[in-house]
């Protein structure tokens, strides 16, 4: 784990960031990016996050623990989920053991990020710990600056197309040290998703809000294709609803846009699919 030192970091993007975003990128919704403004400073105490995603050797190592059993890892949401969706015995855990493993671990619900981080003795992190992590106190687009550059990061420009090693990019490292915090997998985070949050959050150790955003968009990434935002219903659009926050971009995502350090995704704590993964975060004792 990697100590972030306390204190203030710029979070968000500011209007003239959005408006040099739309002229790279003109199949945006201009709207769907204002859940990014405005840009404001935010203090943090200190705390520890990884340096890298939690790979499949390490989520391997939970399962084989007896993690799915025990239930003092896991919050209630998170036992009826497991005890409902049953994924020991639907065979989506199946990656941890016979994927590459030092690539990051894929297929994991918010829920069963949630109860990792508990068995490991750390949390999810906030939104705003993984922000600052990935950028710094300068207001970088990018851990490593301000121009995209697709040899420093899996995104789909580098047409991989699957993820990678964690430690496959130490050239998008982020000014802290952290790797693949643009591109490969996106990541959960601790807070609940709503789009308006920044216009009233706290300047302080923000935690999210205390409930989601009922409805905040419609469509999920694979729906809409490589523009991920979806404002408008489609017929077979689902509407989410309950949302935690994902950060940080996928290797099938483009790289000018989603894998900023700003960037603001979100999905059911239930979802789960091959472009989300996570990392841990703990507070200093």
């Amino acid at each position: 784990m990697i100590l972030i030192a306390e204190g203030l970091f710029f979070m968000g993007s500011t209007k003239q960031d959005i408006t040099n975003l739309l002229e790279l990128d003109h199949n945006i919704e201009a709207e769907r990016l204002e859940n990014e403004i405005p840009q404001h400073k935010v203090y943090l105490n200190a705390y520890l996050i990884d340096k890298y995603p939690v790979t499949n050797a390490q989520y391997k190592k939970f399962i084989e623990s007896g993690g799915y059993m025990q239930k003092t890892f896991w919050s209630d949401d998170g036992w009826q989920y497991i005890v409902q969706a049953k994924p020991l015995e639907n065979n989506e855990l199946d990656g941890a053991f016979h994927d590459q493993a030092d690539c990051p671990v894929v297929n994991i619900s918010w829920y069963e990020a949630e109860a990792f981080a508990s068995w490991a003795g750390k949390r999810l992190p906030t939104e705003a710990e993984w922000e600052k992590a990935a950028r710094g106190t300068d207001g970088r687009i990018y851990p490593w600056g301000n121009e995209f550059d697709k040899t420093r990061l899996n995104c789909a420009e580098a047409k991989i197309e699957k993820p990678t090693a964690v430690t496959k990019y130490p050239q998008g490292q982020s000014i802290y040290g952290c790797f693949d915090m643009a591109g490969n997998v996106w990541e959960w985070t601790a807070d609940w998703y709503d789009s308006q949050y920044y216009r009233y959050t706290s300047d302080k150790n923000p935690q999210g809000p205390t409930m989601a955003e009922k409805n905040p968009y419609f469509g999920r990434p694979e729906e809409v294709g490589i523009s991920i935002y979806d404002l408008k219903p489609s017929p077979t659009s689902k509407a989410l609803s309950g949302c935690k926050v994902l950060r940080g971009g996928s290797w099938n995502g483009s790289g000018i846009v989603h894998i900023r350090c700003s960037n603001r995704d979100y999905d059911e704590p239930t979802y789960k699919n091959d472009t989300i993964g996570f990392r841990c975060a703990k507070s200093p004792e």
